[in-house]
């Protein structure tokens, strides 16, 4: 804006100037014509007479003398920063945090599996029956499905099916039955064994064993059955048997 204000303003300065210095020198060139014939007559030494006033010569009709332009140079404001003041510190105090540890759980119990729940019912016995060479195996006898127990003498392996898990005591039940019949073969005294149950009507081989075998299981603590409840007659001729008295 200051620019082009300046520009402006200098260009009739220099109008007025030039119709000024025209004037002048009208007047002046005008005066020393006049006065002519007196400077050859002036006697010499005589002081010259002072130069005639010039008077500046008035503005043309017209032209309106413009008032020269005032410049104001304005210095750009210092810049000032304003620096917001620090927050002022909490009035309140943080709130207290709290680190609960979780109670540490214990692990679960884990319920043995049916393979150690029978072994640990056919070592309560007492008789070493791994050493005996007896094999115990979860399940149905592949040769003649479905019971719940079955020696197979050939191979010395006791079979407990599933069916035999549905309570503890029908479990029990049947690996210690299983098992005596295991502790009869692994004697070879059959004539003995087969002998000991017939007063009680036990006749056959299959008949005076299978007694047999309710009577062992009963010694060695189960207390369910399935051929007959042995008498304690016959649980003291079983017993004689375990403890090796074949008299």
């Amino acid at each position: 804006m200051l620019g082009k204000r300046n520009a402006g303003s200098a260009r009739p300065r220099r109008t007025l100037l030039g119709g000024g210095v025209m004037a002048v020198a009208a007047v002046v060139f005008a005066g020393v014509s006049a006065h002519g014939s007196d400077a050859a007559v002036r006697p010499s030494g005589a002081v010259p007479p002072p130069p005639p006033a010039v008077v500046p010569a008035a503005p043309a009709p017209g032209v309106t003398t413009a008032p020269e332009a005032t410049t104001t140079t304005t210095s750009a404001p210092p810049t000032t920063t304003t620096t917001a003041p620090p927050e002022p510190p909490p009035t309140t105090a943080p709130p207290t945090t709290t680190t609960t540890v979780a109670p540490v759980r214990a692990p679960a119990a884990v319920e043995p599996s049916r393979q150690e729940q029978i072994e640990a019912i056919a070592d309560s016995t007492g008789w070493n029956w791994r050493s005996a060479g007896v094999r115990l195996t979860v399940g149905f006898y592949p040769g003649d499905c479905c019971h719940w127990g079955v020696y197979e003498s050939e191979r010395e392996t006791v079979w407990i099916g599933p069916s035999a898990f549905a309570n503890p005591t029908r479990l029990s039940y049947v690996v210690l039955h299983e098992l005596a019949h295991a502790w009869q073969y692994n004697t070879g005294r059959f004539t003995e064994l087969i002998a000991d149950y017939q007063p009680w009507g036990r006749s056959t081989p299959s008949e005076a064993l299978e007694a047999g075998g309710d009577c062992i299981a009963a010694l060695w603590g189960a207390t369910d059955s399935h051929y007959w409840v042995c008498p304690a007659a016959a649980l003291k001729t079983a017993a004689r048997r375990l403890a090796g008295d074949w008299a």
